[in-house]
């Protein structure tokens, strides 16, 4: 049997809860799912979406609770789930097809 890790406690729905906030306003004024607000609460940042979406979504839930943004963004990028590299697409082959046809009427082929 494998023990689960649960994420860290960030204080975000003590915070969210002692302003009187409820997520359904959190999730109305910024127009983020409920489901991505309960798991940027919970600290599972791996269930939002990647890149500038997610630091967008931590950014507007600290903003909207009255928590410190800067601290919950830093917290976001330490946690979640690095994004993949996209390869460095090749640079084409100048001899291709596509330019060799191109090229054609300039430079005929034979054929025999």
């Amino acid at each position: 049997m494998t023990a689960r890790h649960a994420a860290p406690s960030l204080g975000l729905a003590e915070c969210r809860q002692s302003k009187g906030i409820s997520l359904s306003q959190i999730s109305e004024a910024t127009k983020i799912s409920r489901r991505y607000l309960e798991a940027i609460e919970q600290g599972e940042f791996k269930s939002l979406p990647g890149g500038v979406y997610g630091v967008n979504y931590v950014r507007q839930y600290a903003r909207a609770a009255g928590y410190d943004e800067e601290y919950l963004v830093t917290e976001y990028r330490k946690l979640a789930p690095p994004e993949p590299i996209e390869p460095t697409p090749q640079a084409p082959d100048p001899w291709s097809c596509r330019l060799r046809d191109s090229l054609s009427w300039l430079f005929p082929i034979r054929t025999p």
